[in-house]
């Protein structure tokens, strides 16, 4: 549900995380364009370009699997315009002798209703590749 004031386009992301933290892939699915690229930099394993709503899907079911499921990205803000989104995001995990407890922010581009570009930064990039090493 919108918030009073809130563009259109930040109910669609706040959506979208919604859909991640129920593991709704469906949802996910419908909220990417067929063009989606997903940026995430670094030097870890997960690190790189995910270039379809395919690829895009399986890098995040990737992080579930490496984190035993327990990854969690939640918004803790998010602002949108007609082609711009941010989510600034606490970000939660845990492997074998490890935890990740950051914070990053996801910059979004939209066009007709639909997500054509995610990138990622990490807050401490040097921790995140380390966690998913």
């Amino acid at each position: 549900m919108p918030r009073a004031s809130e563009h259109p386009n930040a109910a669609l992301l706040r959506d979208g995380y919604t859909a991640f933290a129920k593991g709704d892939i469906d949802l996910i699915r419908d909220l990417l364009a067929d063009e989606v690229v997903h940026r995430v930099p670094g030097r870890g394993p997960l690190c790189g370009e995910y270039r379809t709503p395919e690829e895009v899907l399986g890098f995040y079911v990737r992080l579930f699997e490496l984190s035993g499921g327990t990854f969690v990205a939640e918004p803790y803000a998010v602002m949108a315009d007609e082609d711009h989104g941010v989510a600034l995001v606490q970000t939660y995990a845990e492997r074998p002798g490890k935890v990740l407890d950051g914070r990053s922010v996801d910059v979004f581009r939209i066009r007709n209703g639909r997500i054509t570009e995610i990138r990622t930064l990490a807050e401490d990039q040097y921790s995140d590749d380390a966690f998913w090493s």
